[in-house]
């Protein structure tokens, strides 16, 4: 779907090689190789039921450091999500298989935050804490300050509250990942943090989650957007990626849909 022009601030600019880390589904996302090749730590905020792009990452390079922050995900969250399964069983609503993928996303999470150099962090993320279950970006980039940092930020629309954090450590964000929420109903605070960020860093790739609606100007309310660091990686500003999603590359969020085509002018 061809996108009105007024929408070009989204345009990514063309880079290196992209690849996917993660699934094919929610959950994976894209990174340029060479960028990807330089960093040394990942930190993302929110986890949910799927980190497979941290679990994918630590594949690629095992020596990376990755702390996630979420304070909704725990064992009972896990434990949770069986027990209703389990439940649900009485209602046909349920069967083994599923019981037996809840049990080995237990299993995985367990084993896969269990190593020396990855971390969770049961906090929230917010520019002013107030409480010992919460934390904010000096208390976390303090940790890293030499790193060379992937920020993925997937947070259910609490990224505009902290946004403005990221100015101070420009330096050391060499990718950043953002999944931004209910842009329809946000569409002010979206547009003036995309110019905000876009001081320090260059779009290289736009991905619509399909898992939302679209808006009246058929951009997609969920958008999965990948930055990176523009003194770091120098890019041509003239040349763009115009269509959206990238074959073999991109993939429906949500596979029971088509995905959004975006078509920039």
């Amino acid at each position: 779907m061809k996108l009105p022009k007024n929408l070009n601030y989204l345009r990514p600019l063309k880079t290196g090689a992209l690849f996917r880390i993660g699934d094919k589904g929610d959950g994976g996302y894209i990174v340029p190789r060479s960028s990807f090749k330089k960093i040394n730590c990942i930190i993302s905020f929110g986890l949910g039921d799927n980190f497979s792009f941290e679990e994918n990452a630590i594949k690629l390079n095992k020596k990376l450091n990755i702390a996630v922050y979420d304070h909704t995900i725990n064992f009972y969250f896990f434990f949770f999500k069986i027990y209703k399964s389990i439940k649900r069983i009485f209602y046909f609503k349920s069967n083994f298989i599923n019981i037996y993928n809840k049990i080995s996303l237990l299993i995985r999470y367990f084993f896969f935050f269990s190593g020396n150099n990855i971390i969770h962090i049961q906090k929230k993320v917010t520019d002013n804490p107030k409480s010992t279950n919460e934390v904010n970006f000096s208390s976390i980039f303090s940790k890293y300050n030499k790193k060379k940092i992937l920020l993925k930020i997937d947070i259910e629309g609490d990224e505009y509250k902290i946004l403005n954090c990221i100015r101070n450590y420009k330096n050391t964000i060499h990718v950043l990942i953002i999944e931004f929420h209910n842009i329809d109903k946000k569409r002010v605070i979206f547009k003036k943090s995309i110019f905000f960020l876009k001081n320090f860093f260059n779009i290289v790739h736009i991905h619509g989650n399909n898992s939302a609606p679209l808006s009246k100007d058929n951009l997609p309310t969920v958008l999965e957007l990948t930055f990176v660091n523009k003194k770091i990686y120098k890019l041509n500003k003239k040349i763009y990626l115009k269509n959206f999603p990238i074959k073999n590359l991109d993939f429906p969020s949500f596979s029971l849909r088509e995905d959004f085509f975006l078509n920039f002018n």
